[in-house]
């Protein structure tokens, strides 16, 4: 089943190992910049469409616009 699973820059190491530790040592995580919890409403739905393409992308198994 597609996935995809979404960290901040500085949990990458600690995705990934979670992401190993469960069979996928592969997985690629989509990345967005830290920190989030201090962006306002509009500030993280602005970041939250940046992803959008490459999320949808994994899910699909499309490449990104």
């Amino acid at each position: 089943m597609p996935t995809a699973a979404v960290a901040t820059e500085p949990f990458l190491d600690e995705a990934l190992e979670q992401a190993r530790l469960l069979g996928m040592p592969d997985y690629r995580m989509v990345l967005v910049p830290h920190p989030v919890q201090l962006l306002s409403a509009a500030e993280l739905r602005a970041l939250a469409d940046g992803a959008f393409d490459e999320i949808v992308a994994r899910l699909t198994g499309t490449r990104p616009r």
